[in-house]
């Protein structure tokens, strides 16, 4: 008969990978909620259009960038909880491999599950250093319409 105790023993090690996915769900949706507060606040700004031409250019590229921000955020944010419900799911068939050893089906799915959410985990990382990259062109662009910071600044616009 199969303790509590062996179930335990098989998934309590490994749990920490789902606790470490949740975390990193939470930096995926803090990212995602700082560009969409800052997306609704840029937007607005434009509407006022009370903005003279170099500055209304200037603030429409930074709505558009702020709109793949969101989006790509979006997307890296899905991809994290999908991860981390396979990483979870990955547990699951660690506790039923106790439970039913030597089971090749149990084993195959529980393998693909944990592989997956890794995957999942890598590739929701890429698309944040990819949403890094419009961070970075975001803070060259905001000194776009004030051209004497922006060559103090080195990057002469």
């Amino acid at each position: 008969m199969v303790q509590l105790s062996d179930v335990l023993k098989a998934i309590g090690p490994n749990a920490s990978i789902v606790f470490a996915a949740w975390i990193f769900m939470g930096f995926l949706q803090q990212r995602y909620d700082a560009a969409f507060d800052r997306y609704q606040q840029a937007v607005g700004d434009y509407r006022s259009n009370g903005h003279e031409t170099g500055r209304a250019d200037n603030l429409k590229a930074q709505v558009l960038a702020y709109r793949r921000r969101c989006r790509l955020m979006s997307r890296a944010s899905l991809l994290g909880l999908v991860a981390a419900i396979l990483l979870i799911t990955s547990l699951v068939f660690g506790a039923l491999d106790v439970l039913v050893p030597k089971s090749a089906t149990i084993t195959a799915c529980g393998t693909a599950t944990a592989i997956g959410g890794f995957v999942l985990v890598i590739i929701a990382a890429l698309i944040v250093i990819a949403e890094g990259r419009i961070v970075r062109r975001q803070i060259d662009d905001e000194l776009r319409d004030v051209s004497i910071l922006a060559e103090e600044a080195g990057g002469g616009v």
